[in-house]
Order: structure tokens, then C-alpha cells, then sequence
């Protein structure tokens, strides 16, 4: 969709364009309800000020906004080195934002992209986010591709991991080493990855005849604290797990120093399988097993992916998945 000109509100309006540009600016000198009629005009229309018009005009800025939900996480610093790297290739800067999961830090810097008229946005939506989020700034938010995440009811181009493989391949080994009682540690059934993983897990329960226990489901924010958490509410069943699928690689690194703070020994006793390929998860004892991503072409294909379409804007939205692999280790054992 076009923007609108600054001209082209004023002359809806019946001003001058400096009247609004003051209007626009506060300036005391115009009247307080002129301001309000050029505030509500520019939020109908979907105008955003251009910073960059500061100079010469260009039809691209060269630059690209990253938004990540948590920049702690060593997942996505893996990807975001991945991301900068394409986009150094075709002389892109990356402006970053971390969320911390919050949606409003989230459309705040979506707009601020749009007011430095940035080329286009990689965005790990954040929990939460609803179709309408986006909805509301589709008049004037450059190009936005999605990463990891999806966004129900949303038509947008998304890059994620083929979780409902990755949920599958993980639970039918436990469940051929003979493991029933299986806990889902981390993530929520607000975020898209969590209910494709689900969806894999309760699959390779079905193929076996066995029902899959909902109560052993415990969701969480998928960070190192709260799968240490986790790890004591597991436990705490009458007839406890006696191995879990972490959501990823952070959150299963908190929940096994859990495990082994209250006794259970990873990969005699207790079997576990994380998500992601980061290097920690080979650098701790015993390593551990993951539904491992190719981290760096997953981010060479998001920014493949936003090219193409700040290339040709109309093209219809696409959603790729990147394959899963099954990288087993000794924190894995059949049921004892």
C-alpha cells in the first residue's frame, strides 16, 4: 500500500503543508484544535514522518530492524550472527530491539523503523501478539518477514522450525526406549512453536496406542530460570515422569541442573532431549540430546525470504519450514 504525502493531508485537510508539518511538531503557534485535526488525519491515513527526509530522499535506507524476544537466549544470538552477515552482503545495516517479550516495546520499535523509513523487519513476535497488533500498522510498516514464530489468523511470511518434527522424532525414540510417563517442558499456547511441538508429541503417542498425559505439559517462559523450576513440579507426582522434551535448549539446561539438584542422574534415571544446536548443550555433562536447527541457514533463508519481498511486495506470503534433526546423546536411556 502506498504512504500518503504530508501534501496530500494537507490538502484533505485544506491547509498548508506547514501548517501541518508545525501541527505535526506541537508548535504552540498553531491552534490547538488544528493540531488535533492534523493528529487525527495522520493516524487515519497511516502517515508516519520520515526522519531520513531529513536529507536527500532515497527510495531505500539500506538499513534493517531485528526484533528478538530474548537477545540472552545463545539460540538467537547464533541466528542474529547469521542475519547480519547476509545483510552485510548486499550493505544493509541492522538496527536491534529485544522485547523481552512485551508487545508494546514491540510496536513501538516497529514504528520507529517506519519513521527511519527502514527497508524492512525481521520479527521474533512476542508472546502474545495477535493479528490485530500488526493490523493496525500495515499502513505504514515497511516489509515484515516473521522468524521462529507465527502469528494466528495473520497472513505473513514466516521462516520457522518444523516443530511438529521435531516434537514427533523426540518422543517416538523416548517412547521406543520405553518411556510412558513423559513430561513437555516450557513455552506457552501463546506462541506458535509450543502447539506445533504439542501437536508432533500427542502424534507419536497416537501411533503407539498410548494417551498422552496433559498434566505433564507444563508450561513456562522458555528461559534458563523457569525450567529449574520446573524440574521440583515434575518431580512432585505421585508417579513422576521419567523423561522430558525441553522447549529449548536454555530452558532444558535450566530444568536438567534442576533434575540434578534434586537427585535424578541424565541418562541413567532420567532421559532427557532438548531443541536447537547450540554449543552448550555438547558442553555440559552429560551432553545432551536435541531436535537440533541449522541455525545459520535458517537465518541465511529470513533474510532471503525479506529481500523477496521488499523486492516485490505482492507477491503471496510464504511459509518455510526448516527441518529438525534427532541428534541423540547419553542423555538418553531406555526406561529403567
Amino acid at each position: 500500500m502506498r504512504k500518503p504525502t504530508l501534501s496530500q493531508i494537507a490538502k484533505q485537510l485544506g491547509l498548508s503543508t506547514a501548517t501541518v508539518s508545525l501541527a505535526m511538531k506541537e508548535n504552540s503557534r498553531i491552534s490547538e484544535k488544528t493540531r488535533a485535526s492534523v493528529k487525527e488525519a495522520l493516524s487515519d491515513s497511516g502517515y508516519v514522518y520520515q526522519r531520513s527526509a531529513a536529507g536527500l530522499r532515497k527510495s531505500k535506507t539500506d538499513t534493517v530492524g531485528i526484533v528478538l524476544n530474548n537477545v540472552s537466549d545463545p539460540s538467537f544470538s547464533k541466528l542474529l550472527g547469521s542475519i547480519e552477515r547476509e545483510l552485510a552482503k548486499c550493505g544493509k545495516t541492522v538496527f536491534l530491539c529485544n522485547t523481552d517479550e512485551k508487545v508494546d516495546r514491540q510496536s513501538e520499535f516497529i514504528r520507529k523503523m517506519s519513521e527511519y523509513n527502514a527497508d524492512g523487519i525481521v520479527l521474533v513476535p512476542a508472546m502474545g501478539t495477535q493479528a490485530t497488533d500488526l493490523e493496525e500498522m500495515e499502513k505504514f510498516s515497511p516489509p515484515i518477514v516473521c522468524l521462529s514464530r507465527e502469528i494466528s489468523g495473520y497472513s505473513i511470511d514466516s521462516v520457522v522450525a518444523d516443530e511438529t518434527l521435531a516434537g514427533y522424532t523426540a518422543a517416538k525414540h523416548l517412547l521406543n526406549q520405553g518411556h510412558r510417563r513423559i513430561a513437555a517442558v516450557g513455552g506457552t499456547v501463546d506462541i506458535s512453536p509450543f502447539n506445533r511441538r504439542m501437536k508432533g508429541i500427542r502424534q507419536a503417542f497416537d501411533e503407539v496406542g498410548q494417551e498422552f498425559d496433559h498434566a505433564l505439559i507444563f508450561e513456562c517462559r522458555p528461559v534458563r530460570a523457569q525450567g529449574y523450576e520446573a524440574a521440583a513440579r515434575i518431580l512432585g507426582f505421585e508417579n513422576p515422569p521419567t523423561a522430558a522434551i525441553g522447549y529449548n535448549a536454555i530452558v532444558t539446561l535450566g530444568l536438567k541442573a534442576g533434575l540434578q539438584s534434586l537427585g535424578k542422574k541424565i541418562g541413567d534415571n532420567f532421559s532427557l532431549i532438548a531443541s536447537e544446536g547450540i554449543d552448550e548443550l555438547q558442553h555440559t555433562h552429560p551432553p545432551l540430546s536435541t531436535t537440533s536447527i541449522d541455525l545459520k541457514e535458517m537465518g541465511r533463508v529470513v533474510i532471503q525470504q525479506l529481500l523477496s519481498r521488499i523486492s516485490d511486495p505482492t507477491t503471496p506470503t510464504k511459509l518455510t519450514l526448516v527441518p529438525t534433526e534427532l541428534i541423540l546423546t547419553d542423555s538418553v536411556s531406555p526406561r529403567r
